[in-house]
């Protein structure tokens, strides 16, 4: 059991990793981006990346949660807090990305701000956690 319970960790640990760095690649990404429509095609292509790395964390999330039992501790709501504010955000930005249009100058600039200020605070809130984390694992 013993085995299983840290091949889990490991695998979770990993995903989330993978996470980050999609995270990191997409703000530099749309930071650096300044023509709209360039802008909406790489958010259309890579929110697809995005969304399947947030969706493997969640399910090996839910394997180790399974696994220890669902036993719950300061980690796994901070883990559950965090899955819920990026899928949130994301629905956000989803959001202002259907109503933003290609001739609205205004529409296109909140985009991009909430689109660089999302993936920043996507990459900080996994940092915090994981730091937490493995605070209280010591």
């Amino acid at each position: 059991m013993k085995d299983l319970i840290l091949l889990s960790t490991q695998i979770h640990v990993v995903s989330v990793l993978l996470t980050i760095l999609v995270n990191i690649f997409l703000y530099v990404t749309f930071l650096f981006e300044s023509d709209y429509k360039t802008l909406a095609r790489k958010y259309e292509r890579y929110s697809l990346i995005y969304f399947f790395f947030l969706s493997v964390t969640a399910f090996t999330g839910l394997v180790l949660f399974t696994v220890l039992g669902f036993l719950w501790s300061l980690k796994i709501v901070l883990m559950i807090l965090a899955l819920l504010h990026l899928s949130v955000t994301s629905v956000k930005l989803h959001r202002i990305f259907k109503s933003s249009r290609t001739y609205d100058i205004d529409s296109q600039k909140l985009f991009k701000d909430y689109t660089v200020k999302k993936y920043f605070m996507d990459i900080c809130v996994l940092v915090l956690i994981g730091f937490i984390s493995y605070a209280i694992h010591i």
